[in-house]
């Protein structure tokens, strides 16, 4: 049987720019939702979460957009933490005076997201998992920094909508495959909640891994 093997696995292994990664972080078109429609991907995951048992939960929305996702949650969860590099949509956040939502400046790749974070998370929702990624070096942190901050049990939750849009490069297009691979570098299990929403949940494996010295 032929071993499949991930399209972003040619990516560069890392791009260098340690204080900034990712692309795009400067170009509004692209990270700027703040006045925007929810987008289709985000609406979809959204209406698969309703489905699933959020109320009293703890839920960490990466990308907040119109922070709309705050709105139609946060009433009924324990609290909902929010992640943008865009100060537009922070202060849009701010300003709709959400109960139990807070909002950070903070790029989801970066170092600083252990310093920053407190909370631990049920749910992560993210629909653009490598939509702006620079190199495998900083998409595999991401992740690391999404496991670190999950419960056991928690889920990351993304569509394939957002995983077939990036901004620069194609390679970065993620399949349910891609999710399925990274299964052996990661103590993680993908699994469909349906034809285009998807789930990684965090193993009880990630536990022991933690807790070593």
């Amino acid at each position: 049987m032929a071993i499949y093997r991930s399209a972003y696995e040619t990516c560069p292994e890392v791009c260098g720019n340690l204080e900034r990664p990712g692309v795009a972080l400067d170009m509004p078109l692209w990270v700027e939702h703040a006045h925007l429609d929810t987008t289709v991907d985000q609406l979809r995951i959204e209406d698969a979460l309703n489905r699933m048992e959020w109320r009293g939960k703890s839920l960490l929305h990466v990308g907040i957009g119109n922070s709309r996702f705050a709105q139609r949650f946060a009433a009924e969860v324990a609290l909902i933490d929010g992640l943008t590099v865009s100060r537009v949509e922070v202060e849009r956040g701010h300003s709709l005076r959400i109960p139990n939502y807070t909002v950070y400046l903070l790029n989801k790749y970066g170092r600083e997201f252990l310093l920053t974070i407190r909370n631990r998370y049920d749910f992560v929702i993210d629909n653009n998992l490598a939509s702006y990624a620079c190199c495998k070096y900083h998409f595999y942190r991401m992740l690391d920094n999404y496991l670190w901050a999950m419960k056991p049990g928690g889920q990351i939750l993304t569509d394939q909508r957002g995983m077939d849009f990036t901004v620069e490069e194609k390679r970065w297009t993620l399949t349910y495959e891609d999710l399925q691979s990274l299964e052996e570098k990661f103590p993680i299990r993908a699994a469909k909640i349906n034809d285009t929403v998807f789930t990684l949940v965090r193993s009880p494996r990630h536990e022991a891994q933690s807790d070593s010295p």
